[in-house]
């Protein structure tokens, strides 16, 4: 994957749409709401449903090569800490759309 000379070419409302409602809300929903609630809120919950977080983008690595799948662990940091600070999904949710938003926006997975 080339990461110079990328232009930023917004997704379709469509896109955009699937990606907060079909992926980044119920994503953190579950690692968020559920997990990292379920491990106590913690840093230590953080740091282990970050790792999880980055295992699921696995597949990503071993059968297409997208090695930047697994540095997904460091912006759910972000998104954890998000949680654990207002124990509510929506923080971490629009960070979450924000990201993949921006990432997508230079990279065309098609």
């Amino acid at each position: 994957m080339k990461l110079t000379g990328r232009i930023f070419s917004l997704r379709p409302p469509g896109a955009l749409a699937f990606q907060l409602l079909c992926v980044s809300f119920p994503e953190e929903v579950y690692f968020r709401g559920f997990l990292q609630e379920r491990l106590g809120n913690t840093v230590t919950a953080v740091i282990t449903v970050s790792l999880l977080f980055a295992l699921m983008h696995l597949p990503s690595l071993i059968f297409h090569g997208d090695i930047l799948s697994v540095l997904t662990f460091f912006p759910s940091l972000v998104m954890g800490l998000l949680y654990m600070r207002t124990s509510n999904v929506i923080a971490s949710t629009i960070f979450h759309f924000a990201a993949n938003t921006v990432f997508l926006s230079f990279f065309d997975m098609s």
